[in-house]
């Protein structure tokens, strides 16, 4: 069944709760066939994302705000040295845009992700590592039950989703976010955006207890000529 078969039934007389997101890609853009919203694209080297950031200023718009917040979320989450205190103000400008923006379903979904982000710097301490991520997580399943058909939120959950560790079960989010990301939007924003999806919607797969595909779709990656060539290599040796 594909993602959005599985979504549409989701959404019929016997729906099931709503499932409620990454670091990456908001701002509404043309609709896709029906009612689907297009992720943002935002740039993919983490310099690039740092200069959009700093380019902040009191003359840009909200909605330039947002693609510079998602790219030094994007950064921040794919940094193995990321610091609490950059997470933290990153946080607090989301939730400043929020005011301004408080029926974006992507930035909702980014804040999210950021706000489920910070649980990593608390792996010794459960109780904030629970707060912060049941926090977030609320945050991202709201954004995509007010807007499923938005691809910008789904891609905010999913990729959180995908870090997250197996036993919070969230596995299954990233799974359904992600096959939906990778089906609708497939090679638009080019190879390397899609080996980025697939990577971690492999990932997901692991951790859903889905071996095989996720081995499947590593090894697709990993023989892809992007930059996640290298990294789906790495995780095929562990899986």
């Amino acid at each position: 069944m594909t993602a959005i078969m599985k979504m549409l039934l989701a959404r019929g007389p016997l729906t099931r709760a709503a499932l409620a997101i990454s670091v990456v890609f908001l701002i509404s853009a043309p609709a896709l066939a029906e009612d689907f919203v297009y992720p943002t694209p935002i740039p993919f080297t983490n310099s690039e994302r740092e200069a959009l950031f700093a380019a902040v200023n009191g003359e840009t718009t909200s909605e330039q705000r947002k693609q510079a917040y998602l790219a030094q979320l994007a950064r921040l989450t794919s940094m193995e040295d990321a610091e609490l205190q950059d997470v933290e103000e990153l946080e607090a400008l989301m939730q400043s845009l929020v005011e301004s923006l408080p029926d974006d379903p992507e930035l909702n979904a980014a804040l999210g992700s950021t706000t489920s982000f910070k649980s990593s710097f608390y792996l010794d301490r459960l109780a904030k590592l629970s707060l912060f991520s049941r926090r977030g997580n609320r945050m991202m399943d709201r954004a995509v039950k007010q807007s499923p058909f938005n691809l910008g939120a789904r891609l905010q959950r999913g990729i959180s989703c995908a870090n997250m560790p197996a036993f919070l079960k969230r596995a299954r989010y990233a799974v359904e976010d992600l096959e939906l990301v990778k089906e609708q939007v497939g090679n638009r924003f080019g190879k390397e955006f899609l080996g980025f999806v697939e990577f971690y919607l492999a990932q997901a797969y692991e951790r859903n207890k889905q071996p095989d595909d996720a081995r499947v779709l590593w090894g697709k990656v990993a023989e892809s000529d992007t930059d996640w060539s290298a990294k789906a290599k790495l995780a095929l040796r562990s899986i």
